[in-house]
C-alpha cells in the first residue's frame, strides 16, 4: 500500500515543480534462471552488460518517479531431465534428456519506479530504488552444451513479454555542477513465465552493478 500510494503519488505530481535528472549506464549483469519443476532444473549463470537511459522526475527534494528505456541482456543455463525441443524458424531442435542448454535472452527494458534519495553528505547521495521491469523480447537463442545446436534462434519458444520488479541500493558522488558518478547493486526478479516450453515455469533473476554517469 506503501509503494502503490507513492507511485501514485508520483504520477499525479510530475508535472508540478519537479525538476528532472537523466543518466546513462553500462551494468556488468549476472543473470539465472529458477524453476517450479525438477524436471527443468537451473544450471549456471550467464554474464552480460545491461545498457539504458533513465530519466529521474522529483516530486520533492528527495523523492523522484523513475523510467527508463535500455537493452537488457539475460538468460541462463537450464538442464532437462527429459528430451526436449524447440522451434527455431521452419527447423526443430533437440535436446537429449539431461542436457544442458544455454538459453541468451535480449529484451527492451522499460523499468518504472521509485527513487528515494539522502541529502548530500560531502559530495555524495546515496539512493534507494524499487520498481516493476516491463520487458519485450527481442532476441532468444539457444545453444546445447553438448553442440548439437549453437546460438539458433528460438523466438518462436520465447515469451514475447516479461514482467518483473527490482531492488536496489547506491550512491551518486557529484563530479561538479549537476554531473554525478553513479555506483550501486541491483536485484532483479521476474514474475512470469519467459519459456514457451509447458514443462515448467520459469522466471528471469539478474544481480548487476550499476555504473552510470547522471547529468
Amino acid at each position: 500500500m506503501i509503494i502503490g500510494s507513492l507511485l501514485t503519488g508520483a504520477i499525479f505530481q510530475i508535472y508540478g515543480q519537479s525538476a528532472m535528472k537523466f543518466s546513462v549506464h553500462a551494468d556488468p549483469q549476472f543473470a539465472w534462471f529458477s524453476s517450479d519443476e525438477d524436471n527443468v532444473t537451473p544450471d549456471g549463470s550467464i554474464f552480460h552488460i545491461q545498457t539504458h537511459l533513465q530519466m529521474d522526475r522529483f516530486f520533492s527534494q528527495n523523492y523522484a518517479y523513475s523510467i527508463g528505456l535500455g537493452i537488457n541482456n539475460m538468460g541462463g543455463n537450464l538442464q532437462y531431465a527429459d528430451s526436449t525441443t524447440f522451434i527455431s524458424g521452419s527447423d526443430t531442435l533437440y535436446a537429449i534428456p539431461g542436457q544442458t542448454v544455454r538459453h541468451n535472452l535480449q529484451y527492451l527494458d522499460i523499468p518504472i519506479g521509485l527513487k528515494l534519495k539522502t541529502e548530500e553528505l560531502g559530495y555524495a547521495t546515496f539512493f534507494l530504488e524499487i520498481g516493476f521491469n516491463p520487458m519485450i523480447n527481442i532476441n532468444a537463442h539457444a545453444t546445447s552444451k553438448d553442440g548439437v545446436f549453437t546460438k539458433d534462434n528460438i523466438r518462436e519458444d520465447t515469451h514475447l513479454f516479461s514482467f518483473g520488479y527490482h531492488a536496489g541500493i547506491g550512491v551518486e558522488y557529484r563530479l561538479g555542477g549537476s554531473t554525478s558518478a553513479i555506483g550501486g547493486i541491483r536485484w532483479s526478479s521476474g514474475l512470469t513465465d519467459v519459456t514457451g516450453s509447458d514443462k515448467a515455469n520459469v522466471t528471469l533473476n539478474a544481480l548487476s552493478i550499476n555504473v552510470g554517469i547522471l547529468f
